[in-house]
């Protein structure tokens, strides 16, 4: 039997739901000061500062200023941009978003993808399809899973019959058999062809729009209540 790569053992691991407590990432405001992040996310100045020590020697915050949170409380520090979730995911492409082929290197973009979904910020190379979901829903006010694993999405909002799929659904595909815990999951784009268009990110390694899966591979299509 083929040993499981490190990527696919913590996919796997993913998938499976595992509970343990990660950081998270978030930047700084205009309006962020010492206190306020404190009080928001239960903690103080030191937890925060013993987290970041990039931070430890600033009199006040700056906006802009990467730090790493407790994912709990992450939901309660993200501003929403008023845009939607497929409105980000198209600005994200816009960016022009890829994996860097250079070994040892990492596109720090998905990284931050990374960043929402437990176990933080991973390499690159780390399945990513699901974190980029999962930030541009969160960049746009809502929830997402917070996992790495593409079927976590099976879970989230509600379900939508066929007859009324819309732009910017939630398209959740199976990968290698029905039963797998594998999968795959990006934004509806267009369905009048052979096969569903999509954009999502970890498409041929970048965030681009493409038909990865035919239609007999989709396990559900979502909606935010």
């Amino acid at each position: 039997m083929k040993a499981r790569s490190k990527t696919e053992n913590y996919e796997l691991r993913a998938a499976k739901g595992a509970n343990e407590s990660f950081l998270s990432t978030i930047y700084t405001g205009p309006e962020d000061t010492f206190a306020s992040l404190a009080d928001r996310t239960g903690t103080s100045r030191e937890f925060l500062t013993g987290l970041n020590p990039h931070i430890k020697s600033l009199e006040e915050l700056e906006p802009g200023i990467p730090l790493d949170v407790p994912l709990p409380t992450r939901h309660g520090l993200i501003r929403s941009t008023g845009s939607s979730a497929y409105d980000i995911a198209k600005r994200e492409k816009a960016l022009g978003v890829s994996e860097i082929s250079t070994p040892g290197v990492d596109n720090p973009r998905i990284r931050l993808y990374h960043s929402t979904t437990h176990g933080g910020a991973m390499p690159d190379e780390v399945s990513w399809c699901s974190s980029f979901v999962n930030y541009c829903v969160e960049q746009a006010g809502g929830a997402g899973t917070d996992s790495k694993a593409a079927r976590s999405w099976l879970d989230w909002g509600r379900s939508v019959s066929r007859g009324d799929w819309r732009e910017g659904d939630i398209v959740v595909f199976w990968r290698e058999a029905p039963n797998s815990w594998k999968g795959h999951v990006a934004f509806l784009v267009t369905w009048d062809g052979e096969r569903p268009f999509v954009l999502g990110g970890n498409q041929g390694n970048k965030i681009c729009v493409d038909d990865p899966y035919p239609f007999s591979q989709i396990l559900s299509v979502r909606r935010a209540h």
